[in-house]
């Protein structure tokens, strides 16, 4: 039988090969989309039926539908007046609140995240980097926004935390379609000036005040492009 896609740890989504039930469907589905919808692959105003879903991922209207619901309840996805699943359109000032607060929130984790870090974590960090900045260069937007997603994660989930990176989370359902909707519309001049390397620069000489810092002025960054 085909099963839901499972995303783990920012990779690309695989199935399972194990029968599952309904419950497994959705929470992969629930899964997938999540991290769909943080790298930007939804944008303001779309709509995501049920229908869509199911032909996507070969599976049944109950699953799709229960997924949906879960993302709704999440405050990523919004009914319309005609009761359709769209992915909410946020306005300059709501976009620059859920900024702050990811600056706020992200800053501590990376700071919990900071005795983690291996050799071998700045490495791949350093891969993910050239793989954005080759993405910019051929303006490829969607590779962009998957590798910042990939590249901010990785340091997220190594702080293990069970309360910030949560709320992290729910922060980039709702600052992803957004960020790829300002992407598009102003092209990768305005995605050019990150702070990776600065990040990986100062993870390489064991500088956890500068690498606060450079989480905190990627994300600035990010307001800047509404100013």
């Amino acid at each position: 039988m085909v099963v839901p896609p499972v995303a783990l740890d920012g990779r690309e989504a695989v199935r399972l090969k194990a029968p599952v039930g309904i419950g497994m469907w959705r929470e992969g589905l629930h899964r997938t989309l999540r991290k769909r919808m943080c790298e930007g692959d939804f944008m303001p105003g779309e709509v995501i039926s049920i229908r869509r879903i199911a032909a996507e991922y070969g599976t049944s209207a109950m699953p799709a539908r229960e997924a949906l619901r879960w993302l709704v309840t999440e405050g990523a996805l919004v009914f319309s007046d005609s009761r359709k699943i769209i992915v909410p359109e946020l306005n300059r000032e709501r976009f620059q609140e859920v900024l702050y607060a990811r600056k706020n929130l992200e800053t501590e984790v990376s700071r919990q995240a900071f005795p983690h870090i291996t050799t071998e974590d700045i490495e791949e960090l350093q891969r993910i980097d050239e793989r954005i900045n080759e993405a910019i260069k051929r303006s490829d937007v969607a590779s962009y926004m998957r590798g910042n997603y990939q590249f901010h994660f990785h340091i997220y989930r190594l702080s293990q935390s069970q309360v910030v990176l949560p709320l992290i989370e729910i922060l980039w359902l709702q600052y992803g379609p957004s960020m790829r909707y300002i992407c598009n519309r102003w092209g990768s001049s305005s995605i050019a000036d990150d702070y990776h390397q600065e990040v990986t620069q100062a993870l390489s000489r064991s500088d956890r005040e500068a690498f606060c810092q450079a989480i905190a002025a990627d994300i600035e960054q990010g307001m800047m492009l509404l100013s």
